[in-house]
């Protein structure tokens, strides 16, 4: 059965379904398609849900998440961001090593093949100028080496982090706690333009 990304972004909307749960029935059962034609019965004994959650599998989705997957899809139409799933050759495979990996990614810009040897460079909203400027260096360094560094565009460490990375004209990417229709801080918009440029 083959799988489609509005068929990612259903089985996502369903409501009581985490990661967790979510990549081991597409580990079972290989797709949101095929895991939402199982019966509930299947589901729970071969799925190891609830029957709730097997039963909210099989649930017409709400018309205000149908409208929010339509919007997705089409602002992936319109190249306005893309989405990887789990079952995308170019979805990080240290990432899938995870005990959660997210079933779904949301990106900008783009991905390459050098991004798979990345650091992250995370720290404190509120770091020191010393802790900034050595941020900053540590980064530029490890661009400048080849490696991808990856932060999340916050205020303080994170920024610096990028920052450093793009100064050597290195590669950083920046994973968004928000959502990738927002920028936060609002600041980082020029930031966050320059990274995806990259």
């Amino acid at each position: 059965m083959t799988s489609t990304l509005q068929g990612w972004l259903e089985l996502l909307a369903v409501k009581g379904l985490g990661p967790v749960t979510y990549t081991r029935l597409i580990n079972r059962f290989g797709s949101p398609e095929a895991i939402r034609s199982l019966n509930t019965h299947t589901l729970v004994s071969m799925g190891e849900i609830s029957p709730s959650l097997a039963m909210a599998i099989h649930q017409p989705l709400s018309a205000e998440a149908q409208d929010h997957i339509a919007k997705e899809l089409q602002a992936v139409q319109d190249g306005r961001y893309a989405i990887l799933t789990l079952a995308d050759a170019h979805y990080p495979p240290r990432l899938k090593t995870i005990t959660d990996p997210p079933p779904v990614l949301w990106y900008t810009g783009q991905l390459q093949e050098r991004d798979q040897q990345a650091l992250a460079v995370v720290g404190s909203r509120k770091g020191s100028h010393i802790g900034r400027t050595f941020t900053r260096q540590l980064s530029r360094d490890l661009a400048a080496l080849g490696f991808t560094i990856v932060s999340g565009l916050a205020r303080g460490i994170d920024a610096a982090a990028h920052e450093g990375a793009l100064a050597t004209s290195g590669r950083t990417l920046a994973v968004l706690g928000c959502g990738i229709d927002r920028t936060y801080p609002p600041e980082h918009g020029p930031l966050r333009q320059r990274i995806e440029q990259q």
